[in-house]
């Protein structure tokens, strides 16, 4: 376990930061998360006829994945905020990740098919923020000779 530690602890620290490229491919090394949660859950549901102890326990096994998929999801943006705002890099981890949750609860594109495609402002307004937010974060170059 502490070779381990060793060898990945570094991706799911809140210190130190990272560069536009690193923020990219962490975002999809989430991947690597997602993929092995939805076989897990995705058999978990296709048992649940047959057998719903071992339904149950698959799905759960799979939604255990959800928990180090969003830390290191936090990590990664608190590491590429912390490279332009050290002081105020928890702060704005939190309202990256608030506003993410707002942005999805306010999508009009839901599980449900037949949904209207009207966007209301508000919509628009958390959006146009959230993807200006990513796209800085993405894209901008930190220059600072104390570094």
């Amino acid at each position: 376990m502490k070779k381990l530690k060793e060898r990945f602890g570094y991706y799911f620290e809140f210190k130190n930061t990272i560069n536009g490229t690193d923020y990219f491919m962490r975002g999809l090394a989430g991947i690597l998360f997602i993929i092995p949660m939805a076989i897990f859950i995705g058999m978990g549901v296709a048992l649940l006829e047959t057998s719903m102890v071992v339904a149950g326990f698959l799905f759960l096994l799979g939604s255990l994945f959800f928990i180090p998929l969003i830390w290191f999801s936090l990590a990664t943006t608190y590491k590429r905020i912390n490279a332009f705002f050290p002081k105020k890099a928890g702060w704005l981890t939190a309202l990256t990740f608030i506003l993410s949750i707002i942005v999805e609860a306010l999508n009009p594109v839901g599980p449900d098919a037949a949904v209207d495609l009207t966007f209301t402002p508000i919509y628009v307004v958390f959006l146009l923020i959230s993807l200006i937010w990513s796209v800085y974060l993405l894209f901008w170059k930190f220059t600072n000779s104390k570094r």
